[in-house]
């Protein structure tokens, strides 16, 4: 156990500020000593560097909460998984071994080696959009949850982040040429910043024959009511892979209906389901992005999205 000073040590956050995060957002509730005194566990320290460390990245106080609860939560839920005798995101031995093997890489800082893993993973077999289901995405959740329980390095974490954002940008760029028809413009909220699975999904649609405009994190409610209007896009695509994204992703999509009540709105990301008045394009890529072509060609030739969802897009 560790009192608060500890813990202010260990971490390099005031005493004040740990105090204002358990009253405000509940990030820890320390136990008591008989003397009333805070003492907290490993699991705390460990809470509460990660909200640390998300703050030290620019996110607000409240987003970084939000994101260390739903990172401890998720590491929790994937112990009891692994406990249960399951393997992680339906993993079999050998894809176990290669999430330890990037995740070894990336602490360590060996870039090249992590280059490499991706590449083998990337060219695994199938097409993108089967690789990107069933190995780049699952591997993309492992190594989150290796940098929430310790295991994986801030600067690990964001090694295997950029390297992949360099790939899926390469094949973003690889399936240009085959979009055409209306435009479909795909980005985050504002205050949103986790663009794996929304890049991904856009190379998908690319793909697909979706003519793209790939805008990127954090794009404020103006920029996306202005790219629709002076584009004259007629759909917008957004993720919303945090809890914390639902509030600004409901404010974009009701200024959007507001000004464009027709415009076709996909939704994807873990929390879709909590924003409304959207097509929620589940979490299959290559099922999302037919039912995002289907919504588009259908409004394209008069008539509007239909607000249904796709199958079960992380």
């Amino acid at each position: 156990m560790y009192t608060i000073k500890r813990v202010a040590e260990l971490t390099g956050v005031g005493l004040s500020t740990l105090r204002a995060w358990e009253r405000r957002y509940g990030v820890v509730t320390p136990q008591r000593s008989d003397g009333h005194y805070r003492l907290y566990t490993d699991a705390d320290v460990r809470t509460i560097a990660i909200m640390a460390a998300l703050v030290h990245d620019g996110w607000s106080a409240g987003e970084a909460a939000a994101e260390t609860l739903q990172r401890v939560t998720g590491s929790v839920e994937h112990l009891e998984h692994l406990e249960s005798g399951a393997d992680p995101a339906g993993a079999d031995g050998a894809g176990t071994e290669a999430l330890g093997e990037l995740i070894r890489a990336a602490d360590n800082l060996q870039a090249p080696e992590v280059a490499a893993l991706l590449d083998r993973g990337l060219a695994s077999g199938g097409t993108f959009e089967e690789v990107a289901n069933r190995w780049l995405m699952p591997t993309l959740i492992g190594v989150g949850e290796a940098w929430a329980d310790g295991r994986l390095s801030v600067a690990g974490e964001h090694l295997v982040s950029y390297a992949v954002q360099r790939r899926l940008a390469a094949f973003y760029e690889s399936a240009s040429g085959r979009g055409a028809g209306p435009l479909v413009v795909f980005g985050l909220p504002p205050g949103a910043r986790h663009e794996l699975g929304i890049l991904t999904f856009a190379v998908a649609a690319r793909r697909a024959g979706v003519s793209t405009a790939y805008v990127g994190a954090d794009l404020p409610g103006d920029t996306w009511e202005s790219a629709v209007q002076t584009r004259r896009a007629a759909a917008v695509v957004m993720a919303v892979p945090r809890l914390a994204d639902v509030v600004a992703a409901q404010g974009v999509v009701d200024r959007l209906r507001a000004g464009s009540p027709d415009l076709v709105i996909g939704v994807g990301g873990r929390h879709q389901d909590d924003v409304s008045g959207v097509t929620h394009l589940g979490h299959d890529f290559a099922a999302g992005a037919a039912l995002l072509q289907s919504e588009v060609s259908t409004a394209a030739t008069g008539g509007q999205g239909s607000g249904k969802s796709g199958p079960s897009m992380s």
